[in-house]
């Protein structure tokens, strides 16, 4: 009687070990699928980034003269910020975004498609023993360009205003006065207006409200706090013709390019950096006025060094840092911004 006792404990312990065995194994198995599950999930997730930041960055070839992508140099733009980005096959790898993965729904739309498909899907371990040895994962995104609500950095303390029924006009023959030179302004304006204080200014941070120095340094820098369309701003009175001097001559000396009466077109082809370049809120007339609205936002391109505190520019279109929510017409700046897939 013991000894069948004893045999049926051991056959008990014995089968107990099997069942353990079998579990272990069961939850290994569950847990190397789980790293294929996660490893897929994260190849999703860094695709998608990847195909984010090559919409806009393709989105941001604006042409400043037509206002609409250049196609070409969005390709190009598109697949540099792919390949900046990683995604796994067996580990994380360069994107690799082909040209006709980068198409145009709209003039103002950029959609991208990148993937891991072929000899480039994600390999995995587990899973291949169900079949799923090299499953493929896709990512879309569009960018558009929107035109400006609110500007985010940069704008100078100058408001301009197209003539009456009119527009900014591109191109080399066509040159705006955005501020007065002494002798000109109306009421005692010349085109200088007055942005609020703003606590993130940056090398402009804690100076008072108005006056040269601040205006000088905001001509230098641009104003770093939003601004709205249908935002009311003071105007600034007086010429300063010295601080206007100062602020533009140190953007020609941090400039590339210091050629003066040249077009926009020929700074670009000697390698102009920006800095000549200057982004006003559009605004009701400043002249005789105590007060404006601002109505949208606009570029110029800085033709010369200013002479009595005048400053003469050539309008173009710009991507800049900013929210969508303008008006859409007439002289605009635009903003990039990620939208549903359609």
């Amino acid at each position: 009687m013991l000894n069948l006792r004893g045999a049926s404990r051991r056959r008990e312990r014995g089968a107990v070990i099997i069942w353990l065995t079998l579990f272990l194994l069961v939850l290994i198995g569950f847990g190397s699928l789980s790293v294929d599950v996660a490893k897929l999930a994260a190849a999703r997730t860094q695709l998608q980034n990847a195909a984010d930041a090559a919409a806009l960055a393709g989105a941001s070839a604006l042409d400043p003269g037509t206002a609409m992508i250049v196609q070409p140099l969005a390709i190009t733009r598109a697949q540099a910020a792919a390949l900046s980005n990683k995604a796994f096959i067996t580990d994380p790898q360069p994107v690799v975004l082909a040209a006709a993965d980068v198409t145009f729904p709209t003039p103002l739309r950029v959609r991208v498609k990148v993937r891991r498909e072929g000899s480039e899907s994600v390999v995995t371990t587990l899973a291949q023993v169900l079949g799923i040895k090299q499953p493929s994962v896709t990512a879309t995104a569009t960018a558009k360009l929107d035109t400006v609500g609110t500007a985010l950095c940069g704008v100078v303390p100058l408001g301009v205003s197209p003539n009456a029924g009119q527009n900014f006009q591109i191109g080399c023959a066509n040159l705006y006065t955005l501020k007065t030179g002494g002798g000109a302004g109306g009421g005692g304006e010349y085109g200088a207006i007055n942005f609020s204080y703003c606590a993130n200014q940056g090398v402009c941070a804690g100076m008072n409200p108005s006056g040269g120095n601040t205006f000088r340094c905001l001509l230098t820098n641009g104003y770093c706090c939003p601004l709205t369309v249908g935002q009311v701003v003071d105007t600034e009175s007086g010429n300063m013709a010295g601080p206007t001097k100062q602020a533009i001559n140190s953007r020609f000396a941090a400039d590339a390019v210091t050629t003066e009466n040249i077009c926009y077109s020929d700074y670009v082809s000697r390698g102009g950096t920006g800095q000549r370049v200057v982004l006003l809120p559009i605004t009701t007339p400043v002249a005789g006025n105590r007060q404006v609205t601002i109505l949208g936002f606009c570029a110029f391109f800085i033709r010369n060094r200013p002479g009595n505190g005048d400053i003469v520019g050539e309008f173009m279109y710009q991507v800049i840092a900013g929210t969508g929510g303008g008006s859409g017409t007439g002289p605009v700046v635009f903003s990039l911004r990620l939208v549903p897939n359609s």
